[in-house]
């Protein structure tokens, strides 16, 4: 029979099925909140360049302020008397407005052949920017010049050179030279504590980026986005950075297109929460979602899988043969799972019923069956009686011999059916009690014990069961191999002969088989020499085909003979 509890279940149950469903039927929730995160993160980059633009654009102003701002300073230092004649106070009055200002490191008069000719702070003679472009065109154009970016010589800052004419009497002298420090350009205008992310640079001619903040990771900026910002307007565009994400960039010119601003702010993405509305978009539809499923789970627990927990407990009582369980519980469940337990009692009384009817049968046909039995086992008996009358007018040695050798066969024919129908079960007799009475029974038929022949029965089967089909040919083998040894063995009827029947479980290839051998201690015989084929041996193969087995003949001269027969043991349990 089945165990319904050792069949395959599935992996998914009722309950998280239904959270599945619902959770996939709540999804276009989460879809309608993520085209709406889309849409807000649109304009959130639409308004982040319209804040860099005018951001850049106040941060231009703010700077070119401060640029243009040093010129004036410049031209007004020239005029000082102490400046304009290149007196001995000169240095001390380039060291005023440095010492006043952070936004320049020194203000320095550079001669028409490019030496130093007055510093506010001492530099070395060897000093020469007459091939520096910026110094090449402050003289050549007597206009106010920014340089390119450049590592202070003084301070070692990061400075912007501006330069403007220096005259003596009227004449072009040289030109007065100041450096701005480029972390004060890039601050103008962008607040210490704004945590937006926003990060100013500062461009020169040449496309090349000067900050101090190393989260910018922009080197140069190509001729291409020069000339946009040189057009006037504020150029905005998107460039990857490997530290920070993809950032925005604006870019704005200052003087002359001889100096940008950069300002820099992160992109806006599809995850930033920034972008979300956190209450709207993912606490609210998360909250519906898991309000469902926690509704959807209460509800498969109290209306249906405490039902279906209870009725299969009615099942497996059924299946234990109790049906006389009524499902009473089962009244409060709903209207189909009470209809299922009205359907699983009426199944019970009518199962109930039919097994009923089925064990009045089966009585029946075992009291039909053992009636059988005996009728046979008597029919057999009268036979062998008749035998025996016969063997009272029969004089023939031969003839005598003959119904002998037959009414033994008879006798264990009935001895089989006489055990079945003394037996609980018809389909199984039990091995060790039913050959030790057959061989019993078959010595005395014999010579038996006053022949001088000793039996000797030996089994290790215990209370181990054969079916009868593999009963009667076995019965049938150890008879007319016990018939045979009486006939051929024991002829000098002298003492101490011993004929042993042993019947054995035996291991061969991991399966277990049945062993029955009659070995007798007789004169035995050659197996070389040629001699006749008797009834016996083909009785023997006979019963071996019968139990898809094997039987043998083993004998040597002086010391006896021994048949076998071994077979598969079919080890069925009678409780089934």
């Amino acid at each position: 029979m089945i165990d319904v509890s050792e069949l395959p279940r599935r992996r998914f149950g009722l309950r998280l099925r239904l959270l599945v469903l619902v959770a996939l039927s709540l999804s276009p929730i989460f879809i309608l909140a993520g085209i709406q995160t889309w849409i807000d993160v649109g304009e959130e980059r639409e308004n982040l360049e319209l804040e860099l633009v005018a951001t850049a654009r106040l941060l231009a102003h703010d700077q070119e302020v401060l640029l243009r701002s040093s010129a004036d300073i410049m031209r007004v230092l020239s005029g000082v008397p102490a400046v304009a004649n290149l007196t001995s106070d000169c240095p001390a009055v380039m060291r005023l407005l440095p010492a006043q200002n952070r936004a320049y490191t020194n203000f320095a008069i550079m001669g028409l052949d490019g030496r130093t000719l007055c510093s506010g702070i001492p530099v070395t003679d060897t000093l020469n920017v007459s091939n520096r472009e910026w110094f090449q065109q402050v003289i050549a154009e007597e206009r106010f010049v920014i340089g390119r970016s450049q590592i202070g010589v003084v301070t070692g800052e990061s400075v912007i050179t501006a330069a403007v004419p220096f005259y003596q009497n009227g004449e072009l002298a040289g030109a007065m030279i100041t450096g701005i420090r480029v972390s004060v350009i890039q601050q103008l205008g962008i607040d210490e504590d704004d945590r937006s992310g926003l990060i100013a640079g500062i461009v020169d001619s040449a496309g090349q980026v000067v900050t101090e903040r190393r989260e910018l990771s922009v080197d140069i900026i190509s001729p291409q986005h020069l000339r946009a910002a040189a057009e006037g307007e504020v150029h905005v565009f998107e460039r990857e950075n490997p530290r920070s994400g993809r950032r925005i960039l604006a870019l704005a010119s200052l003087i002359e297109d001889d100096v940008f601003v950069l300002l820099s702010a992160p992109r806006p993405s599809f995850l930033s929460w920034r972008s979300i509305s956190v209450w709207g978009t993912i606490v609210l539809p998360l909250l519906m979602w898991a309000i469902a499923l926690i509704a959807i789970w209460i509800a498969a627990d109290f209306l249906v899988l405490r039902w279906v927990s209870y009725l299969t407990r009615i099942a497996r009582l059924y299946g234990h043969g109790r049906y006389d369980v009524v499902p009473m519980r089962a009244q409060n469940a709903p209207r189909e799972l009470r209809e299922l337990a009205d359907s699983f009692q009426w199944m019970a009384e009518r199962i109930a019923e039919r097994d009923e009817e089925l064990t009045d049968a089966v009585e029946h046909q075992q009291i039909l069956i053992r009636e059988v039995h005996h009728r046979v086992k008597n029919n057999l008996q009268i036979i062998t009686s008749l035998l025996n009358l016969q063997l009272g007018n029969v004089k023939e040695e031969q003839a005598v011999r003959a119904l002998k050798e037959a009414q033994s066969r008879i006798n264990a024919l009935a001895m089989v059916h006489r055990n079945l129908y003394e037996a609980e079960d018809l389909r199984y007799i039990v091995i060790a009690p039913f050959f030790s009475e057959l061989c019993r029974l078959t010595h005395q038929a014999g010579p038996g014990e006053d022949g001088g022949i000793k039996l000797d029965f030996q089994t290790n089967l215990g209370d181990e069961v054969i079916s009868t089909d593999q009963a009667v040919p076995l019965a049938m083998f150890v008879t007319e191999a016990m018939t045979n040894a009486y006939k051929h063995a024991f002829n000098d009827l002298k003492d101490g002969h011993t004929l042993t029947v042993s019947v054995n479980a035996v291991e061969r290839d991991g399966k277990t088989w049945i062993e029955a051998a009659i070995a007798d201690n007789g004169p035995g015989f050659d197996m070389s020499a040629p001699r006749r084929r008797g009834v016996g041996s083909s009785l023997f193969e006979a019963f071996a085909m019968q139990l898809d087995g094997e039987s043998e003949v083993v004998s040597a001269p002086g010391e006896g003979m021994r048949i076998s027969l071994v077979f598969p043991y079919e080890q069925d349990d009678p409780a089934e």
